[in-house]
């Protein structure tokens, strides 16, 4: 199964703290990408003092996804695909995880994380 990788996964991920399950999920993936979002979202998270890198942002997220062969697709993200996310339903009101879920929705792909609301969402699977 693939997998998509959201924030809170990125950062466990980095800290070696990524549950037995996750981790088992995401080495036996054929392939595991996180969405342009994920680093959007820790940018910003960065700006406003809410988390410390060593590095420039998306020069740390490179350099995760070099360590544990994540991608980052080119084309995915896209008009329709938030215009998706913004017409779910208000399970879930963070915008960071409407693009996650509606991204899971169009290509299939179970979502490690350890937001439990995500998994309210039909059809969507959650690892974590």
């Amino acid at each position: 199964m693939n997998i998509l990788l959201d924030t809170c996964a990125i950062l466990a991920i980095s800290q070696g703290n990524l549950p037995a399950d996750a981790a088992s999920a995401l080495h036996s993936a054929p392939e595991a990408i996180i969405s342009p979002i994920v680093p959007w979202e820790l940018a910003i998270k960065r700006q406003n003092g809410k988390l410390d890198l060593p590095l420039a942002t998306f020069e740390w997220v490179q350099s995760i996804c070099k360590r544990h062969n994540l991608q980052i697709p080119v084309g995915g993200l896209d008009a329709s695909l938030l215009c998706e996310a913004a017409e779910l339903p208000l399970i879930h009101r963070d915008p960071f995880d409407r693009v996650l879920i509606a991204t899971s929705h169009r290509l299939g792909l179970a979502i490690i994380t350890s937001d439990r609301v995500i998994a309210s969402y039909p059809g969507i699977k959650t690892i974590w």
